[in-house]
């Protein structure tokens, strides 16, 4: 771990208290120069370090920066966790580990995407200061095609949970895997995976999942202002370090539990589609169905023109009402 590094843990883990040069020194067995040369570059990160004479450095209560560091003080769960502050797409990079025998649990964390990937060959916004993007390798080797595909459910039951812990507001999910705050999207989840061909088991998951945080200092394109969303309408200390740690307690302990006891009443409700009229998109064609239900391997139970069926795929469409 570098000199920097020790800093902003020290500081993550103490923000608002002032430590003095000769305090970190002490501490980290590090020169005064090299405390000073570390400062100056975190707060060109943008991080929000208090120096004052005869008191010392602080990180300010209010700084709301991604960080390895500021994850770590979250998390309760095993987990290899590793930040980048932008890359082309953390799916991407992450099922390229997978291919290179990394382990599971390695997570990749990052603030800002060039390609971020959504459902059917769809972007995700993705861009910087605003959002929060992270990809999660599994590799579920005992577990069916079928059996996996809970692990998207898991993971949007995890980020409502996340939410809620932070601030009261009130997540709902689309079937099957967005996330809504006031009838606006703010969350998206892609999830990839290898089958094994002898096995017919999973070789590995890249359980994907991008959080609109606040809303971009611009807004959001002009094509997403009416669909997209923020979680939080103001800054919250902290907020996007404490979403990615919520949100990997949660779901890396509904995965390795695997009882679908835990989450499954949970996803439904947090369900914006039941009992409802909706639009499913099947085979390029959109049909009205009723939403009854979502049985226990997630599949939307719908009345079609008078007959009850089940749905495993699609994109569904509601109406909502924009505040």
């Amino acid at each position: 771990m570098s000199t920097k590094q020790k800093i902003l843990v020290l500081l993550e883990n103490n923000r608002g208290i002032f430590f003095s040069g000769e305090q970190i020194a002490k501490e980290l067995n590090v020169s005064r120069n090299a405390i000073w040369k570390a400062i100056k570059s975190l707060q060109k990160e943008g991080y929000q370090i208090q120096a004052i004479s005869n008191k010392g450095y602080a990180l300010s209560i209010e700084t709301d920066i991604v960080s390895k560091e500021g994850i770590e003080k979250y998390i309760q769960v095993p987990c290899d966790i590793h930040y980048q502050k932008e890359v082309t797409s953390t799916n991407t990079l992450v099922v390229q580990k997978a291919i290179e025998n990394e382990r599971e649990g390695y997570v990749l964390v990052s603030s800002s995407q060039t390609n971020g990937k959504g459902r059917t060959g769809h972007s995700f916004y993705s861009p910087s200061q605003s959002g929060v993007y992270l990809s999660v390798l599994l590799r579920p080797i005992d577990k069916t095609p079928m059996e996996a595909t809970n692990i998207t459910s898991m993971a949007a039951v995890a980020a409502c949970k996340a939410i809620e812990d932070i601030q009261d507001v009130h997540p709902k999910i689309k079937w099957i895997n967005d996330i809504f705050v006031n009838d606006k999207k703010v969350c998206g989840i892609l999830t990839e995976a290898s089958i094994s061909m002898e096995s017919k088991c999973m070789e590995y998951v890249v359980m994907g999942i991008g959080f609109n945080v606040y809303v971009p200092e611009n807004d959001f394109p002009k094509d997403l202002q009416d669909i997209a969303g923020s979680i939080f309408k103001n800054a919250i200390e902290d907020g996007k370090n404490k979403l990615v740690g919520y949100f990997l307690n949660y779901f890396l302990s509904y995965y390795h539990n695997w009882n679908k006891e835990e989450y499954y009443q949970l996803y439904k409700d947090h369900s914006m589609v039941l009992n409802k009229n909706v639009w499913i998109q099947e085979n390029n064609c959109l049909k009205e169905v009723f939403a009854k239900d979502i049985d226990d391997n997630f599949e939307l139970v719908v009345i079609d023109h008078g007959k009850e069926r089940r749905v495993s795929s699609g994109e569904v469409h509601i109406k909502v009402n924009h505040k």
